[in-house]
């Protein structure tokens, strides 16, 4: 019986532990949509998890200090369960609408990073208060019995409670979010709390000494795990927010458009911000501004070979490989699931047999294969509507340059003097290429917009360093500077 009972207990704090982490990986999810998912707003919202924990284990063990009874110890950790459960439930009904709220009154999606890791602490401070509450249980429950120590419990209950926290936070972005989707998934880490819940309340019915006390059932306990769970299920059921296609590495959104009176598709990983690509099912071109200049520029260097970092949608790479079908096409994108959907929802055909998919980081590829030489190479990897900005260092550029002879780069920003954040890119670019960096804008506007950034002259280029809006003073971008990614956040309210 010891022993049923001890593993029911690490049952709760597996599930505790899974529920916990797997809830703040949706979270982290879901607000890439406003705030993005850069590295900087993941470290705020896993600090904030990280104090949550700490002040539950903290007050759970507090509250123990009090129980003098075994059932006690069990209901109040069947109670702070539930309360977790319900909190996330209503963490998740009312994430959006916050988020949306934010950032329309603040400026720094650092901010809103913290209110989202308040909005889910709560829940995770109660799901935490529960380990030392279980711990006062086991050890009141079997203090007599087998020498079993608060210590051994305390170390058995912990240690297990992250084994959970690990499940969580590695099985949700690699199976679950894949998988079964993001709402689906939250359905599950709601239930499994709502089940931790119960678990802990049906054992504290069955504790030593609970023959004693019948007159107070915890009904409470029932009630706000069921009704955590029904709350989740009927939000899931009118949630009318597209939460895309998830893969292990992000989410993309495919919307269906008519393109000067023909069918096409975009898709994107930041919805009503960027557009990654756009492709016209008819003629087989992608119908984006930069498209079409990147394919003139091919066609003005007649390549052999092409690499492309940073797949999207493919259209681009898919109009050069129908165009030119013995040409060798290498496209490189980190996010490895990215065909599935691309030949699933936006081609809505085959990948062209020339184009050859590597699902890795471009950077660490070529550094790796430093024997790879390419003709012509397209830069167009983005964060949203920010370029991965490891690719723009003085480093990788320069590894670029002697991978390619022929070199494009799309960027998104604002061709203005005061603009660091495109200044940077600019700085870098002049910096590696020197005389031969050339530049595209849209009419000299200095309106957000695409710009393509060219080692050599490409068609309606100018030279970079005669246009009025470069500033050949701007610092530039390092491995040992990140100095872009100091700007990303700088400069955002300015976008």
């Amino acid at each position: 019986m010891q022993k049923q009972v001890i593993t029911i207990c690490l049952i709760i704090a597996l599930l505790e532990g899974f529920a916990g982490l797997g809830i703040e990986i949706y979270a982290i999810r879901i607000s890439a949509t406003y705030i993005g998912s850069s590295i900087s707003i993941t470290g705020v919202i896993l600090a904030m998890v990280l104090i949550a924990i700490a002040i539950g284990y903290w007050y759970g063990g507090r509250l123990s200090q009090s129980i003098r009874t075994p059932r006690e110890a069990l209901l109040k950790a069947g109670l702070v369960l539930s309360l977790s459960a319900a909190s996330h439930a209503v963490a998740c009904i009312i994430q959006l609408p916050l988020l949306e709220a934010m950032t329309a009154r603040i400026d720094s999606p650092i901010l809103a990073a913290v209110g989202v890791g308040l909005l889910y602490g709560v829940g995770l401070a109660f799901g935490s208060t529960s380990i030392p509450l279980i711990t006062q249980f086991l050890t009141l429950q079997y203090e007599n019995k087998n020498h079993v120590d608060a210590g051994k419990n305390a170390g058995m209950m912990v240690s297990v409670t992250t084994i959970g926290s690990v499940l969580g936070s590695t099985l949700t972005p690699i199976f679950l979010l894949p998988y079964i989707g993001l709402m689906s998934s939250l359905a599950l880490f709601i239930a499994a709390l709502a089940i931790s819940a119960l678990l802990c309340t049906r054992l504290a019915v069955l504790a030593r000494g609970a023959e004693s006390d019948k007159r107070n059932l915890p009904y409470k306990n029932y009630i706000i795990a069921t009704l955590a769970f029904i709350i989740t299920i009927v939000f899931i059921y009118f949630n009318k927010v597209d939460t895309g296609y998830q893969t292990a590495t992000g989410a993309w959104f495919v919307k269906y458009i008519d393109y000067e009176g023909q069918p096409a598709v975009t898709i994107t990983d930041k919805p009503g911000q960027s557009i990654s690509s756009c492709w016209v099912y008819e003629t087989k071109k992608n119908c984006t501004q930069y498209g079409e200049i990147t394919v003139q520029g091919i066609e003005k260097t007649s390549p052999n070979s092409i690499v492309i970092i940073g797949g999207a949608g493919m259209g681009t790479p898919s109009e050069i490989a129908y165009a030119n079908p013995h040409m060798d096409i290498t496209v490189i994108e980190i996010d490895k699931e990215l065909p599935k959907i691309i030949e699933t929802y936006f081609l809505k055909a085959s990948i062209a047999q020339n184009i050859k998919f590597i699902g890795e980081d471009a950077r660490g590829y070529l550094t790796r294969r430093s024997d790879l030489k390419y003709d012509f190479m397209l830069i167009d990897a983005f964060q949203g509507r920010f370029v991965a900005s490891n690719l723009y260092t003085l480093e990788a550029l320069t590894k670029f340059k002697a991978t390619s002879k022929f070199i494009m780069a799309n960027i998104i920003g604002r061709p203005v003097t005061e603009h660091g954040y495109t200044q940077t890119l600019f700085k870098n670019w002049y910096e590696v290429f020197g005389e031969s960096a050339y530049v595209i804008t849209r009419n000299n506007s200095a309106d957000l917009q695409n710009i393509m950034l060219c080692n050599f002259a490409c068609p309606n280029s100018q030279k970079l360093s005669q246009v009025e809006f470069f500033n050949k003073n701007q610092k530039v971008h390092t491995d040992d500077l990140p100095r872009l990614d100091k700007y990303y956040y700088h400069s955002i309210e300015r976008l």
